[in-house]
């Protein structure tokens, strides 16, 4: 994927007109993401993350494992990993870690973890790697990117981002776009 400006316009027309995404672009829904996982990586918050998961519809598959019950239950199985990848992650930087922090070699485990809940689907890894450090993992979507290969992706934008010379523009493009939204939607 090439970071442009006129790429990132184009995403903004596409979520405008062509998704069914909500008008803040899931701007609450981080919000929520936060509070669910300050009490910490566990059984609860598992419970919960899958019940988000389940709204942004990462487990659908005609493939098991692929019900809410089945994917709660394998990931109670490896919650503890999940934890040490997650604080792992969180003790190498002195902020909200973010995808210009960290290396694949040091989110991978989490990753990796995430993906034998449900295997041969990044874009479940990816979700709820995406919920569990947002700034760090990229969603990758079946209708947003089209799917390959998570760790190919993950390194090929963090290489675009690391290169893109106008982060402040397209962040508030992207601000501009989700307040204007907020507004609009306020004043009906």
């Amino acid at each position: 994927m090439i970071l442009s400006i006129d790429n990132i316009k184009a995403g903004i027309e596409w979520w405008h007109h062509k998704s069914n995404w909500p008008a803040d672009l899931h701007n609450k829904d981080y919000y929520r993401y936060y509070k669910i996982r300050s009490a910490g990586i566990n059984e609860n918050w598992w419970n919960l993350t899958v019940d988000e998961l389940s709204k942004w519809r990462a487990f659908r598959s005609r493939y098991p494992p692929n019900t809410k019950d089945e994917i709660k239950n394998r990931g109670i199985k490896v919650i503890n990993i999940v934890a040490e990848g997650y604080n792992k992650i969180v003790k190498s930087t002195s902020s909200e870690p973010s995808i210009d922090d960290v290396s694949w070699e040091q989110i991978s485990s989490l990753f990796e973890a995430l993906s034998n809940i449900k295997p041969k689907s990044a874009v479940f890894a990816g979700k709820s790697c995406h919920f569990i450090l947002p700034k760090v993992f990229i969603v990758m979507d079946n209708l947003g990117t089209q799917v390959f290969d998570y760790e190919f992706y993950w390194r090929g934008m963090k290489d675009e981002w690391l290169r893109f010379q106008y982060k402040d523009e397209a962040k508030e493009l992207l601000i501009r776009n989700i307040e204007g939204n907020i507004r609009n939607l306020k004043a009906r």
